[in-house]
């Protein structure tokens, strides 16, 4: 028997011992070689020649070899004779070429036909010769023999899984069909049709990218590494999940390569896993979960209790509701604490479970086996009915039949309900009671909280016009029915009246666009009435020296009036902001209104009639004059635009009001108290409603652009409401506007003559004839053009006057003199400001001087300020020339009665 049969007949045996097929693959590691090579060489009787090393066996084959090649030489030399010498050989000379020609002819037919090779031939002799061990003997047999017979390549490419040899730095040097194959698949192959780089494939983001970059470190330093990557290749149907065995290994003897080899595991099969396996028929739901949150595969009763297919549970979002990153990074530490969290499934409602993570299994970082504990308490059939208490509560409860947008029914509700919406009827159609739009927001707040759980969102509905209508919050819950069920579906809608908490929001947010607003509009006047400072100031100056009848006295006057107008302006912003200064008197109605009638005819022209209608014995009011007629004013010019140029008619009406009909009117903001109503009426096309609640909005306006600054009724609005009254417009769209003004009326105590509330007429300003005056001055003001006014302005007047940029300045002047009479120090100033550089000069200093501040803010705006000093005048800024002069004549010389 020969060599090749022995090893055949004990290669057969062998896989006749392990049990195994004689198809089965050949023994692929070194040891596994040498060891059969060994019993195939002891089985015929060869074992102890081998044992022997170079004994005897290795004299006769290293005499064959040399006798071979010297034959070959031999053979040679006698071909180059023969040729020399062939004209004098005769016949044996041509018998001898023909002879050595046929062995040459048989040696490379062997050759060309792949039956031996002369030079693997003498290779093996020469090793045999040589007394190669056994080892040696397997090298032979594995790698090297491929090689030269050229089979490696065609074994790689016939290897169902996809082979790569590249580079350590990844540059690819050979890939195998079934490489190509995956790459086409996944349409990363370049127009060159060269195979892409490992990272290329697999080109992700996230802890699939971490992957790759952990099996790519270690080719770089040769060592071997594998790793499971989860990867969507193609582009019908959005790609397909694909899963992969990715494993990288140095080569012997090539260390500046390295070879890859990729496995396609199926997508969640319970024989590729031995836990996988282990689980498949737990009756608890168990998964397997990947630091990436990939779940690797997950067991029948996990997909059973969640109503997924095989293949549906791909990663963690796929189970989980919302944010899932402290989910999987708190079972990936295997401490075994539950975690819970809201689970999507598909048969049933989302429901809450808890995880709990037990062991670690799989390929590189490998994954976590999790079980989940899912609570289906709420899963069983709820039936719902109105009990007696329930019909009595203070909310209301419906229970409505059908889709709640479209076919809805209102089978039962309790007395709240069909008080607040008129379900008095049963199975009235909920449309009738609750607007289409109001319901379709019901059913996607049902569909929301389906998907996402949490808590329920209101949905508002209203109820009436006007005054009189309410504001409730719906809320809808769907009643659990048996999973898997069909029928009717059922809804319990519960409603919940918000209207106050819907009208103080309201005010709130009224209240802080109001003070936002008003902050804006006070520091807008603080450095506007600085500029008017100037501006009406020096005016005043000029027209001094131009008196009527100079040609420049009239622009001169035309320059004052805009200026005052442009006051006028600011003292509106400031009634808006609610930061002007308000001197109230209690005063009455009627006498004010009689006297202002005049100024309004003029204002709102011919076309326009005013009527004054005054009631009988009204109350008096405390309020400011000025404000008032402020308000009243507005009112009227805003009648007299929106009644066009065809004119109409203005009626002014006063009346008292008593604190039940005030409760009456239903006018929000409005006490249980006394008022007195002025109403301003015109026939004007009214107010449409979609604006009337926007109207007194600061900056809103329906004139054309450029016609209107939209703080007109604003203004009138905070007004009102500093005198603390209300405001209120009742307007029908054709028929004109009314609008109604309740100011508080005034309980005076019991008061003496002298004590008696004063007419409206107003007293004249006592301004004294001589402005002239003698004294030291010191003028305080950051302002340049302001105190430029001013010190000449009182120089003019006879003053010996000294000024100061800023208050540092001012104390080191009364550092070294204090004999100063008055000192005239604007408010706010930078660093420090006027108060407090008054006081520190009176404490420090033994300051005694007379003080007057001046500022462009309104005086409520800096009382506290003020409040620091004692005894000190105030003027606000902008002043006239006989404005500050007559306020610094008047405190250095207090007029006597």
């Amino acid at each position: 028997m020969s060599g090749a049969d022995n090893v055949k007949s004990l290669r057969e045996e062998l896989l006749d011992q392990n049990g195994a097929s004689p198809d089965g693959p050949r023994p692929h590691t070194r040891e596994e070689i040498i060891a059969l090579m060994d019993a195939a060489a002891a089985k015929s009787g060869d074992g102890d020649k081998v044992r022997q090393g170079k004994g005897e066996g290795g004299l006769v084959n290293a005499a064959a070899f040399w006798l071979l090649w010297a034959g070959v030489f031999t053979a040679i030399a006698a071909i180059v004779f023969v040729v020399i010498s062939a004209r004098d050989s005769g016949g044996a000379g041509i018998i001898l070429a023909g002879g050595l020609a046929l062995l040459i002819a048989v040696f490379l037919t062997g050759a060309a036909m792949k039956m031996f090779s002369p030079v693997l031939v003498a290779g093996a002799m020469l090793r045999r010769a040589t007394g190669k061990n056994p080892a040696e003997a397997a090298e032979l047999a594995g790698a090297e023999i491929l090689g030269a017979l050229g089979l490696a390549e065609r074994v790689l490419d016939a290897d169902q899984d996809a082979r790569l040899v590249a580079r350590r730095d990844g540059v690819v040097t050979y890939a195998n069909r079934t490489y190509f194959q995956l790459a086409k698949a996944a349409g990363v192959m370049g127009p060159s049709g060269l195979p892409p780089r490992i990272d290329r494939l697999f080109a992700q983001q996230g802890a699939e990218a971490t992957k790759v970059f952990r099996l790519c470190k270690a080719a770089k330093s040769a060592e071997a590494a594998e790793e499971i990557i989860y990867q969507t290749m193609g582009l019908a149907g959005g790609g397909e999940r694909r899963r992969f065995e990715v494993s990288v290994r140095p080569i012997r003897g090539a260390d500046e390569h390295v070879a890859w080899r990729l496995r396609e595991l199926p997508i969640e099969d319970e024989v590729q896993d031995s836990l996988a396996a282990a689980y498949a028929d737990f009756p608890r739901p168990v998964f397997a979960l990947e630091k990436s949150g990939q779940i690797a595969w997950a067991n029948a009763a996990a997909r059973d209790k969640l109503g997924a297919q095989r293949g549906q549970l791909q990663a963690i979002d796929d189970v989980v509701l919302g944010e899932t990153g402290d989910l999987v990074s708190g079972l990936w530490r295997i401490d075994r604490e539950p975690i819970t969290a809201q689970v999507r499934r598909r048969n049933a409602e989302p429901a809450e479970a808890t995880f709990s993570a037990f062991r670690r299994g799989g390929i590189g970082e490998g994954f976590a086996c999790v079980e989940m504990n899912i609570d289906e308490s709420a899963d069983e059939v709820e039936d719902v009915a109105l009990s007696g208490d329930m019909s009595e509560s203070p909310f209301g409860v419906a229970i409505v039949e059908g889709e709640i947008n479209r076919d809805g029914r209102i089978v039962e509700a309790n007395k709240a309900f069909a008080e607040a919406f008129g379900a008095q009827k049963k199975n009235a159609p909920l449309v009738k009671s609750v607007a289409q739009t109001t319901l379709e927001e019901l059913a996607e707040e049902i569909r929301r909280k389906t998907r996402a759980g949490g808590a329920p969102k209101p949905i508002e509905a209203t109820v009436g016009t006007g005054a009189a209508s309410r504001t409730y919050a719906l809320f809808a819950r769907p009643v659990r029915r048996k999973r898997g069920s069909y029928g009717v579906r059922r809804t319990l809608l519960y409603s919940v009246d918000v209207t106050d908490r819907k009208q103080m929001e309201e005010e709130y947010a009224q209240d802080q666009k109001l003070r936002g607003i008003g902050e804006l509009a006070s520091k807008v006047a603080h450095d506007f009435n600085n500029y008017l400072q100037v501006v009406i100031g020096h005016c005043d100056r000029l027209m001094l020296k131009h008196p009527a009848g100079d040609p420049a006295y009239a622009d001169l006057v035309q320059i004052r009036e805009n200026a005052q107008r442009a006051a006028n302006t600011t003292k509106q912003l400031l009634a808006f902001s609610r930061k002007q200064t308000l001197k109230k008197e209690v005063l009455s109605i009627t006498e004010i209104l009689r006297d202002f009638s005049r100024f309004l005819t003029r204002s709102i022209g011919e076309k326009v009639k005013l009527e004054l209608v005054n009631g009988r014995a009204l109350p008096f009011v405390k309020v400011d004059r000025y404000q008032l007629e402020t308000a009243v004013m507005n009112l009227a010019v805003n009648a007299r635009d929106a009644m066009g140029v065809a004119g109409g008619s203005l009626t002014i009406r006063t009346k008292s009001i008593s604190a039940e009909e005030a409760k009456a009117r239903n006018v929000p903001g409005l006490l249980d108290q006394e008022y007195v109503l002025i109403e301003v009426a015109d026939t004007g096309p009214g107010v449409p409603q979609e604006i009337a609640d926007k109207i007194f909005d600061p900056f809103f306006t329906t004139k054309e652009m450029g016609k209107g600054t939209g703080l007109g009724l604003s203004t009138v609005y905070g007004i009102i409401r500093q005198l603390d009254g209300v405001i209120a417009l009742k307007s029908a769209e054709g028929k004109g506007a009314t609008f109604e003004i309740y100011l508080p009326s005034y309980d005076a105590p019991e008061t003496t003559a002298d004590e008696a509330p004063k007419s409206a007429a107003p007293a004249p300003a006592r301004e004294p004839q001589d402005l002239t005056g003698a004294g030291r001055v010191l003028i305080v003001e950051d302002e340049d053009p302001v105190r430029n006014f001013v010190v000449a302005t009182l120089t003019d007047c006879g003053y010996e006057v000294s000024e100061a940029a800023d208050a540092e300045e001012a104390l080191e002047i009364l550092e070294e003199d204090l004999d100063f009479d008055l000192v005239v120090s604007d408010v706010m100033m930078p660093d420090i400001d006027g108060p407090t550089m008054v006081k520190q000069a009176r404490e420090t200093l033994g300051l005694q001087s007379k003080i007057i501040f001046m500022s462009a803010y309104a005086e409520a705006a800096v009382r506290e300020q003020l409040d620091l000093i004692d005894g000190a005048g105030y003027i606000q800024k902008p002043f006239t020339l006989q404005g500050i002069a007559s306020t610094v004549k008047d405190t250095l010389y207090p007029p006597t009665e």
